[in-house]
C-alpha cells in the first residue's frame, strides 16, 4: 500500500497540529491528539506515557489514555512490574516510530510473558508506538493499540506517525521543559548564570528554578518526572554546593540582587 496521503489528510494533519499546538494543559495535548488521531489511524485504545531517565534506565509514568468504547483501560500494568519498557527508544537522543510486530515476530508474541501478563488482560496484541525526544530529552512515548482480530499497523500507519514527529518535539519540549522557566520569579538566565556559579547541573538548575516558582515537591516531581527520593537527593547536593539549609533559603539566595 502506498504511503500517499489524500489532499484531506492532509488537511487534517495540518488541522491536527494546529489543536495540539494550542492546547494549554499536558493533559489537553494528550487527550487531544489521541482522539484526532483516531481518524487517520484507526485503532481500538491508546495511551500517551511521560518518558524520562532516572539512574540511567529508562522510566514511564503519568498515564492518559483513550478507549473508543469508553472502558476503563488500566495502563499501570505497562508501569508495574519487571517489564521491557522500550527502553532503547526513550534512551536514544531522537524520536523514533516503530511496531510491535518489529520488535519481535507474532508468532513467538504470544508466547510471551509480556503479552500473556501486559497486553492480554487488556485484549490489545498489535501496537504501534512514537517515542518522542527533544534536545536528548525524552519527552513521552505514544502508543496506539489493536485487537488480535484486526490487522497490523500499516507502513502508511508509521509514515503518518513520523510526519507528526517534529511538531510533537517542540510542543511537548515547550511544555515539559519550557514551563518551569515560565513560571519562575526570577529569570530564567539569572537563575542559569548562578546556577554555574555553584557548580549546579543541568537538572539541580531546573530544580532550583522551579523552587524560585513556588512549586511543590509533587509539583516538581511530576514536571521533571522523578520520585521524591530522587528530587529529596537533587536537594541535598545543591543545598550543599549553595551553603544553605532549606528551599526557604534556596530561594532567598536567587532572589538576591
Amino acid at each position: 500500500m502506498s504511503n500517499a496521503l489524500f489532499d484531506y489528510e492532509w488537511q487534517f494533519l495540518i488541522q491536527l497540529i494546529s489543536r495540539v499546538t494550542y492546547c494549554s494543559s499536558y493533559n489537553e495535548t494528550c487527550e487531544t491528539l489521541l482522539q484526532q488521531l483516531k481518524t487517520l489511524i484507526p485503532f481500538n485504545t491508546a495511551v500517551v506515557f511521560r518518558t524520562g531517565r532516572e539512574n540511567g534506565q529508562a522510566v514511564i509514568g503519568n498515564p492518559i489514555s483513550y478507549d473508543v468504547d469508553n472502558k476503563s483501560a488500566d495502563h499501570s500494568r505497562f508501569i508495574n512490574g519487571d517489564y521491557p519498557r522500550w527502553s532503547e527508544f526513550i534512551m536514544a537522543s531522537y524520536s523514533m516510530v516503530f511496531r510491535q510486530s518489529d520488535l519481535i515476530a507474532p508468532a513467538k508474541w504470544d508466547r510471551t510473558r509480556v503479552y500473556r501478563d501486559i497486553w492480554l488482560p487488556q485484549n490489545i496484541y498489535w501496537g504501534l508506538f512514537a517515542s518522542i525526544v527533544a534536545k536528548d530529552t525524552p519527552m513521552v512515548i505514544i502508543g496506539l493499540f489493536r485487537d488480535k482480530k484486526d490487522e497490523d499497523f500499516s507502513a502508511r500507519d508509521i509514515y503518518l506517525l513520523n510526519t507528526l514527529k517534529d511538531p510533537l518535539e517542540r510542543k511537548f519540549y515547550t511544555m515539559l521543559e519550557g514551563k518551569a522557566a515560565a513560571g519562575a520569579g526570577v529569570s530564567f538566565n539569572k537563575i542559569g548564570k548562578a546556577a554555574a556559579k555553584y557548580g549546579l547541573t543541568k537538572r539541580e538548575t531546573e530544580i532550583v528554578t522551579l523552587v524560585c516558582a513556588s512549586k511543590s515537591g509533587e509539583e516538581i516531581c511530576g514536571q521533571l518526572f522523578i520520585t521524591p527520593a530522587t528530587l529529596s537527593k537533587h536537594l541535598s547536593n545543591i543545598y550543599a554546593k549553595t551553603s544553605v539549609r532549606n528551599r526557604t533559603q534556596l530561594f532567598a539566595l536567587f532572589n538576591e540582587g
